[in-house]
């Protein structure tokens, strides 16, 4: 089997699973630590912070670390590389965010509360800017507007509280999946956003706002915790940092083998799409 039919496997088992560490958060934290939480992060400020974080992870891309990594002229080359190689710097893009999250989150962990609403928009940024790097790795850069579409969807499977959300906010992506197996990236890109439009944008953020309310708040619970703070602060941040990029490496890995044609003849997410139909 070769290297891209391994990664379609591996593609195709991730749609298909559900969440994990959410639902087990569900059982381990209490309802008041819960409803601190929640008063610290409600849907309006992170719907807030996730705006801004979506110009602030854009603006920290870094696009020279991966040219020079991969010794190439220009992102558009990847297209012309190998999938390995293009995983190979998604890998290192992942550890480093992982690490910088767990920094972080053991830092601003040890302060309770105030570390929470210090954390959480934090960690949007760095996830989103996780998302727009993990792009680049694959010959995609995501600009402006068109390129936030992309990178909101990508950070909403990465979310998602149970399967059926995750398998929505995959759907919200078929459409540019299917263009990609006949145009190019560049081709497609003004076409496609265009039909999505400027309030499917709004709504897409207040959905994900809504997700990210849940998914932070079971997360965070735990943070506050008295003596435990920062160990749990670096631990839930490493692992929502975790689910992001392979949420992203999936997602821009199967973009990558589309844009070759006919690597992946039948994608899962296309063929149950079609079944529902």
């Amino acid at each position: 089997m070769s290297y891209e039919q391994q990664q379609i496997k591996a593609i195709q088992h991730w749609q298909g699973q559900g969440p994990k560490l959410t639902s087990m958060l569900a059982g381990m934290v209490s309802a008041p630590a819960v409803k601190l939480v929640d008063m610290v992060i409600p849907d309006s400020a992170i719907q807030a912070a996730l705006e801004a974080a979506c110009s602030v992870g854009e603006k920290l891309t870094n696009p020279q670390s991966v040219l020079e990594q991969a010794n190439i002229s220009q992102i558009g080359d990847l297209f012309y590389a190998n999938l390995q190689l293009c995983d190979e710097l998604a890998n290192k893009t992942h550890d480093r965010a992982i690490a910088m999250a767990a920094a972080e989150g053991g830092i601003t962990g040890a302060s309770g509360l105030v570390g929470v609403a210090i954390d959480v928009p934090t960690l949007m940024t760095l996830a989103l800017r996780t998302i727009y790097q993990t792009a680049l790795c694959y010959g995609f850069e995501l600009k402006g507007e068109e390129g936030r579409q992309v990178a909101l969807r990508v950070f909403s499977i990465a979310s998602a509280n149970s399967l059926k959300e995750k398998e929505a906010a995959l759907v919200s992506l078929v459409t540019i999946k299917q263009m990609l197996q006949q145009q190019t990236w560049a081709q497609i890109q003004q076409v496609a956003f265009n039909t999505m439009g400027k309030e499917a944008l709004v709504l897409a953020l207040k959905d994900l706002a809504a997700q990210l309310g849940i998914n932070l708040t079971k997360r965070k619970a735990l943070t506050i915790v008295p003596m435990i703070g920062a160990a749990i602060g670096a631990a839930v941040n490493a692992s929502f940092i975790k689910d992001v990029g392979w949420a992203a490496r999936r997602t821009f890995q199967e973009m990558w083998l589309l844009q070759h044609g006919g690597h992946i003849q039948q994608p899962l997410l296309l063929t149950n799409t079609a079944k529902t139909r």
